[in-house]
């Protein structure tokens, strides 16, 4: 009944943004594209957002249908899975596991949990690496957001991958900056550090790039030979395509597609794992559009400077959950931050009046005074123009006499 409900709308997927010529720069977010591409391929908009308020978990993916709306993978899995009994003649394909048997779909659910843990970290560390952010993948998700968002969500959504990262052992970052020094210690120092630190002191950080690296690499190994396995002289995980089959492609696709100046993890794969590779290339022909694929149908949810200097502006777009539990401290934090980007452009524009504005009117008030001064002028002289006048008319009959 709830399908029914919204049959008559279109079904619209809220992803991040695409990038890297993909449908979208998030692992998630590219798996749930690509499995309602599979399910019902040209049945549905999908809605590039970078505004993650707009959804009930503060989480993108998220799919609306009607007066429906689903986050998570494993529930829009399930939900588009349904629509082949409640909407069956409209989407007769949307079960895509239905040939499964029980041991196959626990398999199947086993197999999605792992990849999320698993090949989402590796996904993870290779966009957050220190060398990867800072060169090329900050500046690339900057670009996708308006401002003020491009100043400081890039690194918010970093941050968010840190303790995650840090737990998996996956973690990089880029050498702590040293304590800051007065001019005098810096000048009583400089000598005796030059003398007295040793080379290996000096390379440490070479040492430890190494280290981390090989660290990554034996990690990374470790997960991929289990899907190696997993897919060894197979086509796809099971008999046909399926949603793991997705999955395991959208995770691979990101660590091979972007052109990132450390290409370790796209190096390993490629010349390592050919199975993994010819499985991701299987399913993007399956899947994206093509010859035999309808193409996607993109719509752009922009969040305008009023919505984010007014957090309740233009929000009814979706339907908010009223259970949702308080705020998180890291939303807590935006909000400030939001205020503060308030405060500081009312501000500054009191600023600039106070500063530029006072000489500024006070200069239109001297033009303005000597513009009345010159007209006034003007008057008088036309007044003793005219007097003169008078006066030769009344003269010259004496002269003639």
């Amino acid at each position: 009944m709830a399908a029914e409900a919204g049959s008559s709308q279109r079904i619209q997927l809220y992803v991040w943004p695409k990038l890297w010529d993909l449908p979208s720069f998030d692992p998630y977010c590219l798996t749930a594209i690509l499995y309602l591409q599979l399910a019902i391929p040209g049945d549905f908009t999908i809605i590039e957002c970078t505004d993650v308020d707009l959804s009930p978990s503060g989480q993108l993916p998220f799919l609306v249908h009607g007066t429906e709306v689903v986050t998570s993978f494993a529930s829009i899995l399930k939900y588009v899975s349904g629509l082949a009994e409640t909407e069956g003649n409209k989407y007769p394909n949307a079960n895509t596991d239905k040939h499964l048997s029980p041991k196959e779909r626990s398999q199947r659910n086993a197999w999605l949990a792992h990849v999320e843990a698993n090949l989402g970290d590796l996904v993870a560390s290779t966009f957050y690496s220190a060398d990867n952010w800072d060169k090329t993948v900050h500046k690339a998700f900057s670009s996708l957001f308006p401002v003020p968002q491009r100043y400081f969500v890039p690194s918010k959504l970093r941050a968010a991958y840190q303790p995650r990262l840090e737990a998996a052992g996956l973690w990089s970052d880029a050498e702590p900056a040293p304590d800051k020094k007065s001019v005098f210690e810096e000048s009583s120092l400089r000598g005796k550090q030059q003398k007295s630190v040793p080379k290996i002191e000096k390379n440490k950080g070479k040492f430890t790039k190494i280290f981390e690296k090989e660290k990554f690499i034996a990690k990374s190994k470790k997960i991929l030979d289990l899907y190696a396995r997993l897919l060894e002289g197979k086509q796809y995980v099971f008999d046909s395509i399926t949603s793991i089959d997705v999955a395991i492609a959208a995770h691979t696709v990101l660590l091979i597609q972007p052109r990132l100046p450390d290409d370790t993890i796209n190096k390993l794969v490629t010349e390592t794992y050919p199975a993994l590779l010819a499985h991701s290339e299987r399913v993007k022909h399956r899947v994206l559009p093509g010859p035999n694929n309808p193409p996607f149908t993109y719509e752009t949810y922009r969040r305008s400077l009023c919505s984010f200097l007014l957090p309740f502006w233009g929000r009814s777009a979706v339907k908010k959950d009223s259970t949702r539990k308080e705020k998180t401290p890291e939303e807590r934090q935006v909000d400030r931050m939001r205020w503060a980007f308030v405060g500081l452009a009312l501000g500054s524009l009191a600023a600039y009046i106070a500063v530029v504005g006072q000489p500024f009117f006070q200069f239109v008030l001297v033009k303005m005074q000597e513009l009345e001064a010159a007209e006034e002028l003007e008057y008088v002289e036309d007044d003793e123009w005219e007097e003169d006048d008078e006066e030769i008319e009344v003269e010259l009959p004496e002269e003639v006499m």
